[in-house]
């Protein structure tokens, strides 16, 4: 008899239904957790980091629009209200799930959704989904022997600081976000409304080699933004928490400026090696961060990346066609006595592909049609 399932999702990346929101699949994801709430037994429900993408989700200010490095709780609640109204339908059925008593929903924190550090950002989640006692944010999920976590503390630009979440500046607190977040929103933001479709395909590298121009944008930011960061920020805002350099990311950040390199890379090693007590300790290890579907078994144990709910595309070398990925999610059934039975479920959304050429034509006529496709209304 099943004691309880566990359902292990990551990398949803809700955003506001802007240009910078890649998530559309509000109908399928709706759908599925709907059917959880079907459930007879208890259900676990494990959103698994970057659940919420306030990095990429604009703050507005009467008619500005902006991506501020000083992001209060004012400003993060703000973007969570546009995030709320932009997938009403997500909210919605995660309400229902929450209804039943027995079923516990967890948000562990990504780095795109550092802001749910905020206590007033969880209390209004809580109030959007009516209920306290069975919604939980932790940095991780572990119950009998899985345990869950997004990653991103194996990623040497995105690690985050969970001891200290935040800084105060000028009077007020505010986000301790990684440095490579903060050139993001204060430095990348508007390439990516330029190029919004763009960073949905993979893999990227074999992307770049077909599009010249934007590699051009990217790397003169880049090597600009480091200058500036190394020469120019830590004088002009000397009293800022925001622009400190880490000097000992400089090698990396070199590398991968001289390489044309901006994926995230594998992770799985660093967390072998790092967290080997927790790995012997535990049956099944699900981690997010990566878009990628990976699974490692060895000596009874499972290793799993289920990959991302954004919606990205897979470029043929050949034919230059862009091909949806898939969504994925780790389905767990623990049994009474603590057996453990696991699956990597896969979902094929839809059959529309789309000719690279003609996406880099108008970008923002393909983020039309994919989220037309999907059904889903774009707020821009």
């Amino acid at each position: 008899m099943m004691e309880r399932e566990i359902i292990i999702m990551g990398d949803i990346e809700l955003g506001g239904g802007t240009l910078t929101d890649d998530f559309i699949s509000d109908k399928t994801l709706a759908k599925l957790i709907g059917s959880l709430t079907q459930k007879k037994h208890p259900v676990d429900l494990v959103l698994n980091g970057d659940t919420f993408d306030f990095l990429k989700c604009p703050y507005v200010d009467g008619t500005t629009r902006s991506y501020p490095r000083h992001i209060t709780k004012e400003i993060s609640l703000t973007k969570l209200q546009y995030i709320y109204k932009a997938h009403q339908k997500v909210f919605q059925v995660l309400k229902r799930f929450v209804r039943k008593r027995e079923n516990r929903l967890f948000f562990t924190i990504g780095n795109h959704d550092h802001d749910l550090f905020f206590p007033a950002v969880q209390g209004k989640i809580k109030e959007y989904l009516g209920r306290k006692k069975n919604i939980f944010f932790r940095l991780f999920y572990h119950h009998k022997q899985v345990y869950a976590e997004h990653g991103q503390q194996y990623d040497f630009l995105n690690k985050i600081k969970p001891r200290q979440p935040f800084h105060t500046y000028e009077g007020k607190q505010i986000l301790n976000i990684p440095w490579l977040s903060l050139g993001l929103i204060s430095n990348f933001m508007y390439l990516k409304e330029e190029h919004p479709f763009l960073e949905r395909i993979k893999p990227i590298p074999l992307m770049f080699s077909h599009h010249r121009l934007i590699v051009k944008k990217l790397s003169w930011r880049s090597v600009k933004y480091l200058l500036l960061s190394l020469l120019y920020f830590p004088i002009r805002h000397y009293y800022d928490p925001t622009y400190n350099f880490p000097k000992e990311m400089l090698k990396e950040l070199y590398r991968r400026i001289k390489q044309v390199h901006w994926e995230v890379e594998a992770i799985v090693d660093k967390f072998k090696w790092r967290r080997r007590r927790l790995v012997r300790n535990n049956k099944i290890l699900v981690l997010g961060h990566v878009h990628e579907k990976y699974i490692e078994e060895k000596n009874g144990i499972a290793i799993i990346h289920p990959s991302t709910w954004r919606d990205e595309y897979f470029l043929n070398e050949k034919t230059k066609i862009l091909y949806p990925l898939p969504k994925r999610y780790v389905k767990i059934e623990v049994e009474e006595g603590g057996s453990l039975k696991w699956e990597l479920v896969e979902l094929h959304l839809r059959e529309g592909k789309f000719q690279f050429e003609d996406v880099i034509k108008d970008e923002i006529a393909f983020i039309r049609k994919a989220a037309e496709q999907e059904k889903f209304k774009l707020s821009f």
